[in-house]
């Protein structure tokens, strides 16, 4: 047998990429009112509430388990000039994440972007686990983005992986766990912005506390429910084209919540695989 260190597969990377749907983002202009964006097929919601002279963002989570939720601002004529804000909230829990000030003349404006994870606490990868490929041994996929991908594969999604795959193919746990949350509902895709929260996907609990993520399923596509056991190498999904993404292809990557910075951060794995 040999073990295949994520981090130096030999394959080719191709063009089509994604950006996962915990990156969320939004702009705005000074116009007084409220607006609320919810994202993750309405799990979390943001409250922006303004006047002429501050702007004031709250989230509220709908998930059944806690989540971390960080939030990136950037702004001209305002205070903070720039801020990230990393907070926990409790299922159902609404808080308050950033307030921000309009210097005393001049046009002010802003925009954010956020990430969601579930809030793992302090939980660590344990290296030595060994992973299956998430597809059948009979299959063979390219991967289209690799770890480190300079399209979206960065900062947390740093050891993220895509393989371009036909839409329909079988999708297998890489690990054994707990499925903590789904979606299958979606039939929209494609390489724009308004699809972000359109993906249909997986999360999976481990033994180690950590969470493996299956991204872009096929529409009515999952076949395990939430709270399932699951072992590794089961069939749990078939693949699509749902959310953020340029072509057909599985995004897998695993991952801890963090409490300071981004909400999240990916790992380093390794499979394994049958010598031929």
């Amino acid at each position: 047998m040999k073990h295949l260190p994520l981090t130096s597969l030999p394959f080719y990377s191709l063009v089509s990429a994604l950006l996962t749907c915990l990156f969320l983002s939004s702009a705005t202009a000074t116009n007084a009112g409220e607006r609320e964006d919810c994202f993750h097929h309405n799990k979390v919601c943001y409250l922006t509430v303004e006047d002429n002279k501050l702007a004031q963002i709250s989230a509220q989570n709908n998930y059944a388990f806690p989540m971390r939720i960080s939030l990136q601002m950037t702004g001209h004529n305002v205070i903070p000039a720039k801020k990230t804000e990393n907070v926990r909230l409790d299922p159902n829990e609404i808080k308050s994440i950033l307030t921000i000030k309009a210097e005393s003349h001049g046009e002010w404006r802003y925009s954010w972007t956020s990430q969601l994870h579930p809030d793992t606490g302090s939980a660590k990868h344990d290296d030595t686990v060994l992973y299956q490929l998430p597809f059948p041994k009979a299959k063979s996929y390219p991967i289209s983005q690799g770890p480190n991908g300079a399209f979206s594969h960065t900062g947390p999604n740093s050891f993220a992986i895509d393989w371009a795959m036909p839409v329909g193919s079988e999708i297998l746990a890489a690990r054994e766990g707990i499925v903590i949350s789904l979606r299958e509902d979606s039939s929209r895709g494609g390489a724009s912005n308004k699809y972000k929260s359109e993906e249909n996907y997986i999360w999976i609990q481990h033994p180690d506390r950590t969470i493996g993520q299956y991204l872009h399923l096929k529409k009515d596509g999952v076949v395990v429910q939430i709270g399932d056991k699951v072992n590794k190498g089961q069939l749990i999904a078939y693949s699509g084209n749902t959310g953020y993404s340029t072509a057909p292809h599985l995004h897998f990557h695993v991952s801890t919540s963090q409490t300071h910075g981004a909400a999240f951060q990916s790992h380093p794995i390794t499979f394994i695989t049958d010598e031929p």
